[in-house]
């Protein structure tokens, strides 16, 4: 068993352009991935966020109408 040559000569510069260009495609289109994947992730934490202050808003107007509060101001 010989071992493929892992430089072929007949190679051209055309050849070589071409596979760079499907590599560097595939490397935007990770890129591209992985951006869209960082986005909805931050995207889905603002949303946790803006739920548990609006929660923890909605616990301080109960905690003042049950004490009879109207400001809804903590000691």
């Amino acid at each position: 068993m010989s071992s493929p040559n892992s430089h072929n000569p007949s190679s051209t510069p055309a050849q070589f352009r071409s596979k760079l260009g499907t590599y560097l495609t595939g490397v935007a289109i990770g890129f591209t991935m992985l951006g869209v994947i960082y986005f909805f992730k931050h995207q889905a934490s603002q949303r946790e966020q803006a739920r548990f202050e609006q929660t923890q808003q909605q616990e301080q107007q109960n905690q003042s109408q049950e004490t009879g509060d109207p400001s809804g101001a903590q000691p």
